[in-house]
């Protein structure tokens, strides 16, 4: 793409300032100023929070290729401080499986590149937000294109036109439902994850956890439950079985000192904790209302189905006693259908990361295909002659294609595996033992 200085603006629209919106923004930007990108190039990002959601207070796993497109994405400077504002996911030494009582199944200890890494969302969200024209608090209604251009429609009525608008604004996507209205929602599958934190310091963790992994307990009930020791500065102490107290005395209850201490505490972004993730599937009878429980109803729910596959009780009192109250969320879990893609629409209109496909949250690959969606756009448009849609979107298009059918057949055949009972369960440990023989 020419870099010459015109007069004449080239707008590009990106609706949605989540990670996939963000990472494009950035990126175009940091080609504008270092130079090869032209500086006609305007781009403006449009957010309809005021602020970012409840998912900035979870870590985000960045997996091999995340971390392959973040060192494009971001200046080698830009990427060393990243990891240096958010270091508590280097130290990963692998996955660690075992079985409910913590009796040992498999290691898998890796080299430092392929380590599961975990990071603080905000930190890269702030990061990615450098240089970025963001406007929050705008809600996109409409999107449809006039003549040559794209026009932009605002919730207060407002208007813009744009040379190329972004669709990144994520699963409910308002510009997918408009330019592809056969694929206006992503479905549900009958997974929920649930996030917590727990307060417990990371050396009181039950000696057959290692400290270093990324330890996954495979149920016997369709479930598995991930604990991730993430080092950094210590949280203060906290009063035990907090979580269920509060919601014990009803909605107006106060969190006592130790609690909001705890709180505080964890907005620092260099302080370590323990992370839960229980992925459960709530198909069958007993699915229902997992949408209204409190944070006391989801721990109990929590305790019932690991007492129910035996867990260890030294991790069950660490549940119980150490849940740090309001960090506690879950969440249905939507995919894109296997080989049933949203099919690409030649014109200026492009979609990216979740609004494109939906990838369920394992493994880091949700994360990495909105990564690398940003990363191909923008590499795809400044490699054109000229600034336009046409056959650059298209070829990044099948590119995330290709490796998006890859993502939603690992985490999909992970989430069945992981949440398998009975006798398929039986076999998979089966062979999990037999594996760590070798």
């Amino acid at each position: 793409m020419s870099t010459e200085s015109t007069d004449k603006k080239y707008k590009v629209v990106i609706v949605g300032g989540g990670i996939a919106g963000l990472a494009t923004a950035h990126y175009l930007e940091r080609a504008k100023e270092e130079g090869w990108a032209p500086p006609s190039l305007q781009v403006t990002v449009y957010e309809r929070n005021e602020e970012d959601n409840n998912s900035t207070k979870y870590p985000m796993q960045i997996s091999p290729d995340a971390r392959s497109a973040l060192q494009k994405i971001l200046s080698t400077q830009e990427y060393s401080n990243l990891t240096t504002q958010s270091n508590y996911g280097i130290t990963h030494g692998g996955v660690n499986i075992l079985n409910p009582d913590l009796s040992h199944l498999f290691s898998n200890i890796k080299y430092q590149n392929e380590q599961p890494q975990w990071i603080h969302r905000k930190v890269l969200k702030d990061m990615l937000s450098v240089g970025v024209n963001i406007t929050r608090g705008k809600r996109v209604v409409r999107v449809r294109e006039v003549e040559a251009k794209v026009e932009v429609v605002f919730e207060d009525g407002a208007n813009e036109l744009a040379d190329l608008v972004i669709g990144a604004d994520g699963i409910g996507s308002i510009v997918r439902s408009q330019t592809h209205p056969s694929f206006p929602h992503f479905p549900l599958i009958p997974y929920v994850l649930i996030q917590f934190k727990l307060a417990t310091p990371i050396a009181k963790l039950p000696l057959q956890l290692n400290k270093d992994c990324q330890n996954t307990i495979l149920g016997s009930h369709s479930n598995y439950l991930l604990i991730i020791p993430l080092h950094g500065i210590d949280l203060p102490r906290m009063t035990p079985r907090s979580a269920i107290t509060l919601s014990e005395q009803g909605p107006f209850a106060e969190p006592d000192q130790s609690v909001l201490k705890v709180q505080d505490s964890l907005k620092d972004t260099q302080t370590g904790y323990v992370l839960v993730r229980m992925l459960s599937n709530v198909s069958g009878e007993g699915a229902a209302g997992w949408e209204d429980l409190t944070e006391g109803a989801w721990i109990d729910k929590i305790l019932d189905i690991l007492k129910k596959d035996g867990t260890d009780q030294g991790l069950l009192q660490i549940i119980e006693n150490d849940s740090i109250p309001g960090t506690i969320s879950s969440t249905g879990v939507v995919s894109s259908a296997l080989g049933k893609h949203v099919p690409y629409k030649d014109g200026k209109v492009f979609l990216i990361g979740d609004a494109a496909h939906a990838v369920p949250p394992t493994n880091g690959n949700g994360g990495a295909a909105a990564l690398l969606d940003a990363q191909g756009i923008v590499e795809t448009l400044l490699t054109c002659s000229e600034l336009g849609p046409g056959a650059a979107p298209l070829t990044s298009y099948h590119r995330s294609l290709i490796r998006t059918e890859a993502y939603l057949k690992g985490s999909l055949h992970l989430l069945e595996n992981s949440t398998t009972s009975g006798w398929s369960g039986f076999i998979q440990k089966s062979r999990l033992k037999l594996r760590n023989s070798f």
